[in-house]
């Protein structure tokens, strides 16, 4: 192999597949020395060395590491060779002028408030515009219980919430309880003494602030964090009890073409007391939790959620009446409980995963499919949970040095 940068790409599936693919950026940066807004990919069959989409995220300022290169395979590469031990293609990586943004390319708007505080965020592709609303009264009213959702999600420009009257082109009189993607309640591992399964933690009455925001070729991203929580609880890397301060962080993305966002979660935990930060001299912790989703759709009619045990990662729920509205989650962690309809209302959906550091979600929203919305589902799951495409730094001693995932194109 001649002496250039590569990316090894790998796909671990039986079929040809094309995708999205993200990989911690700062591994690449120290290998080989191009700054962002230098970096260059192309596909190395590609004589022509025609770029292929790219952009480097900063996901949180404070934390270099979570920083990340997205890129996108529009050509389908082949399944890996000798039982994954052989790439399944290549990128080459260059220094160079990007290519200049399009029109079309995902992008977001955030809208800010007399006082200067973020009040929510447009995030737009060729398919869905989505306001995610980051303050609890989004109509300065009692109304303050609406922190953290998505409170309009339109689907090639019909909203999907209230998808009924939407198809009869109707907008005023949709229901204003509609929302999406709200992450209603945390539950972290409660006290020993006195002994508590749970400590409870209520979000949707409490503002998020916006960490960072980009966009480009490949997708429009933004992270928000929660108001700071006390919390009291063993460290999981110690076991050592301590005092911290927390907060919720959740990077959401659109990418171009998609008709769903991928959520990424986690808690950074901070030590609360000069007593706490001398146990081991760490700033950051990232704990155990569990989020507790919410929802309040109007689906209609639906048909029963679609779930596949004994591996409960994904989960589907569809309309029996035109245009036949459909949702869909999928998630790396599992779901521990999905609740429909909650306490008697056939819009409102409840549902819990299983505690981890960590979660990423995907919030698929579909119109048409009609006996087909599940499949998609575990479809989506399949690449991109389960068996999804895989980039690392390409050595010849075939050291690996970074590996990640990766989405399926639309």
């Amino acid at each position: 192999m001649p002496s250039i940068n590569l990316l090894a790409i790998f796909n671990p599936s039986n079929s040809w597949r094309s995708g999205y693919i993200t990989l911690p950026w700062q591994p690449i940066y120290q290998q080989f020395q191009i700054p962002p807004e230098e970096l260059v990919l192309s596909d190395l069959r590609d004589l022509s060395h025609t770029q292929i989409h790219a952009q480097v995220d900063r996901v949180d300022p404070e934390d270099s590491s979570r920083d990340v290169l997205v890129f996108s395979l529009q050509k389908p590469i082949p399944p890996n060779l000798e039982d994954g031990r052989l790439a399944s293609g290549f990128v080459r990586v260059d220094r160079g002028k990007p290519m200049p943004a399009k029109l079309g390319e995902p992008s977001l708007e955030v809208v800010y408030g007399t006082s200067g505080q973020a009040r929510g965020v447009r995030l737009v592709n060729n398919h869905l515009i989505v306001w995610f609303n980051l303050i609890p009264a989004p109509e300065d009213n009692q109304h303050n219980w609406f922190s953290g959702s998505a409170t309009s999600v339109q689907l090639d420009h019909q909203e999907i919430l209230d998808p009924f009257l939407a198809a009869r082109g109707e907008w005023l009189g949709q229901d204003p309880e509609k929302r999406c993607m709200q992450v209603a309640e945390l539950l972290l591992p409660g006290p020993p003494h006195p002994k508590s399964p749970y400590y409870h933690v209520s979000l949707f009455n409490h503002s998020y602030r916006l960490i960072s925001q980009s966009s480009g070729p490949v997708r429009a991203s933004m992270t928000i964090a929660s108001e700071p929580f006390d919390y009291m609880g063993a460290d999981p890397d110690t076991g050592n009890n301590r005092h911290f301060v927390c907060e919720l962080y959740r990077v959401i993305s659109l990418y171009a073409g998609a008709n769903y966002l991928i959520e990424e979660l986690f808690i950074k935990a901070k030590p609360k007391g000069e007593e706490d930060r001398i146990i081991d001299g760490k700033q950051v912790t990232n704990l155990y939790f569990a989020p507790r989703y919410f929802a309040h759709m109007n689906m209609g009619q639906t048909e029963d959620i679609q779930q596949v045990f004994p591996v409960p990662d994904w989960f589907a729920v569809g309309s029996t009446t035109s245009p036949y509205p459909a949702y869909g989650l999928a998630t790396d962690v599992h779901i521990d409980a999905v609740t429909h309809p909650q306490e008697g209302n056939k819009s409102r959906f409840c549902w819990q995963l299983l505690p981890g550091k960590s979660a990423k979600c995907l919030h698929l929203f579909m119109r048409g499919q009609v006996g087909e919305f599940d499949a998609r589902v575990g479809h989506l799951w399949y690449e991109l949970f389960y068996q999804p495409l895989k980039a690392e730094i390409y050595q010849e001693a075939s050291t690996k040095v970074v590996t990640e995932s990766a989405f399926a194109l639309p």
